[in-house]
């Protein structure tokens, strides 16, 4: 993005990563479409809500990329143990980062432990084949689940502004068709690809 991203969330270069998710949180909150729908100035919030979007996950991109984060983390600073579940969500996320998205699918069905983690997973890939509506409820699960885990209500208000956008388009244009995440969208892949691999700990395209 052409903006400085700190300035875009109103936090100093030097901000912890609690004060950055912090700032993320208040002014997703405030710029949320559902929080503006009876404003007249709805279609600055909505590219304000985008904005800071993006911001966030330059930050925490770079973040990731520079070594300060390390291992198997997602939200708030919790870990994800050892074990041979770890050895398939690692697989999962691999799958979903390499856009194989019904693989992941295929590996999370055979899954008995239905985590938060899992119905994040779960959403994301979701979102990469098209299923949208089951992509939303999984999700909206994880944030349950874990409601102070931004990684989670990431992907779920990234899937509602995506919803929103798709639904205001007047030419039927977004999600319908041959059109879907992760089959032609190089943004929402892009960004699918950011956000998960946070929860790998950086690396973009190893670790959605």
């Amino acid at each position: 993005m052409s903006k400085n991203p700190y300035d875009v969330l109103g936090v100093p270069q030097n901000a912890s990563d609690e004060e950055v998710k912090k700032a993320y949180r208040e002014l997703t909150r405030k710029y949320h479409p559902d929080a503006n729908v009876n404003n007249p100035l709805a279609d600055l919030a909505e590219e304000k809500f985008k904005e800071v979007q993006e911001a966030y996950d330059e930050i925490m991109k770079e973040r990731a990329s520079g070594g300060s984060s390390g291992g198997y983390s997602y939200g708030g600073g919790s870990s994800y143990g050892g074990g041979s579940t770890d050895v398939e969500m690692q697989a999962v996320f691999n799958y979903i980062n390499s856009r194989r998205y019904r693989e992941a699918l295929n590996l999370l069905d055979r899954m008995p432990n239905r985590t938060a983690m899992w119905y994040y997973a779960s959403g994301a890939a979701n979102a990469g084949i098209g299923n949208l509506v089951v992509a939303r409820e999984h999700a909206a699960q994880a944030v349950n689940m874990e409601p102070n885990n931004v990684q989670y209500r990431q992907l779920l208000n990234q899937l509602d502004w995506n919803s929103r956008r798709y639904q205001n388009n007047p030419y039927g244009g977004g999600y319908g068709g041959n059109s879907s995440c992760g089959t032609g969208n190089m943004c929402c892949d892009l960004w699918l690809a950011d956000s998960l691999c946070e929860c790998m700990g950086g690396d973009l395209c190893s670790c959605m």
